[in-house]
């Protein structure tokens, strides 16, 4: 008889076998016991199965050498094209940038660049970061509230009733505010709920409550923010050191308003438009820091710092926050910014306005929403009060809204786009008012200066006017590469407006955004480039002095779309490295190189602007802060600020510079050579600053002044030394002198 068979190696045949594999039960192993033939008990496995139905996961594979053969199987033209256009430009701008050769080999390399970027763009090697689109399937919306702006009609009536004789009165600014705040509110998109916005402002006075919530991103902004800090504000009180008359004519203007002349249009050198001014006036009040060139320098190196949160939005809209942040931190370190916002004069209004016009303009008509289209109205009429080429301002939002329409993103939308543009306008104009009644009193005045460099109030054209207008235009958009002309009070002439990197990047730019309007048709692609040479026309159309263009101040406000334009060339290197460069640590020497790049940006600009521009204008500038500061030794020991005098001398100092600079804003040192016998008689010690070359003047001295004495100021900068003639005090037998004017 045969044994009888095994249980559980029966099992196993009946299922077919499946259970061959099946570890044994408890009560297999029961019954094992029970015929006398136990089972093994199995050794425990190291990690327990989480469940029978689910096999064991398969142990990783042992790690591998690195093959570079590997590596680079996959290699293709795609991995190389991009790096190569860029090294390329990078070594063409370098050589036109250094003007190291002929600049025909510099325009090929360029040129060969540019074929290999757009090689590569059209072969998807990488893609720019697409636009946004509208948030809101409604159009635009152009209603009203007719009885604020009935309101706002009848208050910018008794605005312009109260401006006469070029002043502002407090009913002037009283009756201003109000027209700004119905106007405003008269197109304000949306409810008005006044109770419940005070309600909502009470209950966070009562009851405040501070909810911070910052991500990397945000600390990446306020990192930029603080490099740009350190760039506008270092230095602040040294670069540039000296003042010239321009400085002079501006801190007279903010004396005047400090004490009770509150002009509305300044008409002091030519004419000037009043934000400054009192900017500068509070910045005193604020800091204590006077009538002196420091007070306006912290006003024009803040209005360039709050410029480039817009640049930062605009570029946000043009090419993402990526672009935006890596344009707000170009420009945050450029040359070009720095200088103009370092001079103390006006030149970074245009600018400041230009970005927030340039922002609200685009969101506005993306989003179709009417608020940011007055905010945009609001940015132009507060330009129109800060520096003369914002003027152009109107005229980039008509060209803005005209290629809104025709392109297909405005159907359905074009007769109320025009609309706005005309509330657009009358937003602007009503910020525009004070200003608005000098132009209809004093038209000469107002219009001088501008229509000095565009027409022939000067002089006549020195050639045919549409001939200097495309030769200006050529120059001024080569500027950004090439030549920044030869004003040196507001530039390093005949070098380019860029760093060599950045003027790479914005050709490439260019290039880019060429390609991607090919592709996509996109109004603001089209805008983005047609507003360079638009925000160029301050600068461009001085067609009577076509040897002041290009310039740096007047043509700032194009460095907003300039500085997107080099961004976006910069974002494309990280775009290719996520596209060809699949894994994550290949993204690591992208980041590292494009942090290089602007980190060599920052260094070359930070030479341009803190060692090469000062010692251009220390070089440039008379020594007027050596001048004043003898005169104030002068009258604080033994003689007056009365009896201090200078000679003046063809093409040298500025007597109202030596008086701001020794403390007396308000008092003009210069004596001419006439008046000197009247000062015979002057029985206090006198003290003349003299030219080196001016010998008449020495001889005139001496023979008015037998016991006088000469001798030589040493001044710090070659070539600057001035004459000290000192007058001692003559006795007047009545008794000693009295203490001197102005001493300690």
């Amino acid at each position: 008889m045969p044994d009888q068979e095994d249980p559980v190696r029966d099992t196993t045949t009946r299922e077919g076998g499946e259970a061959a594999d099946r570890e044994p039960t408890v009560l297999d192993w029961f019954k094992s016991v029970a015929r006398l033939r136990p089972i093994p008990i199995p050794e425990p496995a190291d990690e327990p199965a989480l469940s029978a139905s689910k096999p064991a996961a398969p142990p990783p594979p042992p790690a591998r050498p690195f093959d570079w053969r590997e590596a680079v199987a996959g290699f293709s033209p795609r991995h190389l094209r991009l790096p190569v256009a860029m090294i390329l430009a990078f070594i063409a701008q370098f050589g036109l940038a250094k003007r190291a050769g002929p600049a025909g080999i510099d325009l090929a390399i360029y040129l060969l660049g540019a074929a290999i970027l757009g090689w590569g763009y059209l072969a998807g090697d990488f893609k720019l970061e697409p636009l946004a689109d509208a948030e809101t399937e409604t159009g635009l919306s152009v209603g009203m509230r007719p009885a604020w702006l009935m309101s706002g009609l009848g208050f910018s009536l008794l605005t312009m009733l109260t401006s006469g004789g070029d002043t502002f009165r407090l009913s002037t600014v009283i009756f201003w505010t109000a027209a700004i705040i119905c106007v405003v509110l008269g197109f304000w998109q949306g409810e008005l709920d006044f109770r419940g916005r005070w309600a909502r402002w009470k209950a966070r006075l009562l009851h405040p409550e501070l909810n911070i919530h910052l991500t990397g991103w945000h600390l990446a902004i306020v990192g930029v923010l603080i490099v740009a800090a350190f760039f506008r504000f270092v230095n602040i009180g040294t670069v540039p050191f000296e003042m010239w008359s321009d400085h002079a004519e501006k801190l007279l203007d903010v004396y005047d308003v400090l004490h009770g002349k509150y002009s509305i249009f300044f008409f002091r050198n030519t004419g000037r438009e009043p934000l400054e001014f009192y900017m500068a006036v509070l910045t005193d009040k604020l800091f204590g820091t006077g009538v002196s060139f420091l007070t306006l320098k912290l006003v024009t190196a803040f209005t360039g710092f709050i410029t480039l949160p817009y640049i930062y939005l605009f570029g946000k809209e043009i090419g993402g926050k990526r672009v935006g942040l890596l344009a707000m931190a170009m420009a945050g370190v450029g040359y070009w910014p720095n200088v103009i916002s370092r001079m103390g004069l006006r030149y970074p209004y245009y600018a400041a306005f230009a970005a927030p016009t340039l922002y609200y303009l685009v969101k506005g008509l993306r989003t179709r929403s009417r608020n940011d289209l007055l905010l945009c109205g609001a940015a132009v009429g507060i330009g129109l009060n800060g520096y003369s080429p914002a003027r152009v301002l109107p005229l980039v939002v008509v060209v803005g809204i005209a290629i809104y329409l025709l392109h297909a993103a405005s159907q359905g939308q074009r007769r109320k786009a025009m609309t706005m543009l005309f509330v657009i306008g009358a937003v602007a104009l009503v910020f525009f008012l004070p200003l608005l009644h000098v132009v209809l009193q004093y038209p000469e005045q107002f219009f001088y200066r501008m229509l000095s460099r565009m027409a022939t109030t000067e002089r006549p054209f020195p050639g045919p006017p549409l001939q200097i207008f495309a030769s200006n235009m050529l120059a001024g958009l080569a500027m950004f590469g090439w030549d920044d002309g030869n004003i040196w009070i507001a530039s390093l002439p005949h070098r380019p407006a860029f760093d060599w990197i950045t003027a790479a990047l914005f050709h490439l730019g260019v290039l880019l955004m060429v390609l991607r309007y090919a592709r996509q048709r996109d109004w603001r692609d089209a805008f983005t480039l047609i507003s360079i040479p638009v925000l160029l026309l301050p600068s461009t159309l001085a067609l009577a002095f076509p040897d002041e263009n290009p310039a740096l101040h007047r043509a700032s406000g194009a460095y907003i779309p300039a500085f997107t334009l080099a961004a976006m060339a910069m974002f494309t290197l990280l775009d290719w490295g996520k596209r060809l460069w699949h894994r994550r640590t290949s993204l690591a020497p992208i980041l590292l190189g494009m942090g290089a790049l602007m980190v060599m940006s920052a260094v070359i600009n930070y030479r341009l602007v803190l060692v090469d521009f000062l010692q251009l204008h220390l070089q440039s500038t008379w020594n007027t802060n050596e001048a004043g500061q003898v005169v104030k030794g002068f009258a604080e020991s033994i003689g007056s600020y009365d009896t201090a005098h200078m000679v003046p001398y063809p093409y040298w100092m500025d007597g109202r510079l030596v008086g701001i600079t020794a403390g007396q804003p308000y008092k003009d040192y210069s004596t001419p050579s006439d008046q000197l016998p009247a000062l015979v008689d002057e029985t206090r010690a006198q003290l003349f600053l003299v030219n080196t070359e001016d010998t008449a003047d020495q001889d005139e001295l001496t023979a008015l002044f037998p016991d006088g004495r000469w001798s030589v100021f040493h001044s710090t900068e070659p070539g600057k030394d001035f004459l000290i003639f000192m007058v001692p005090a003559k006795a007047s037998g009545v008794g000693p002198p009295g203490p001197p004017e102005g001493g300690s």
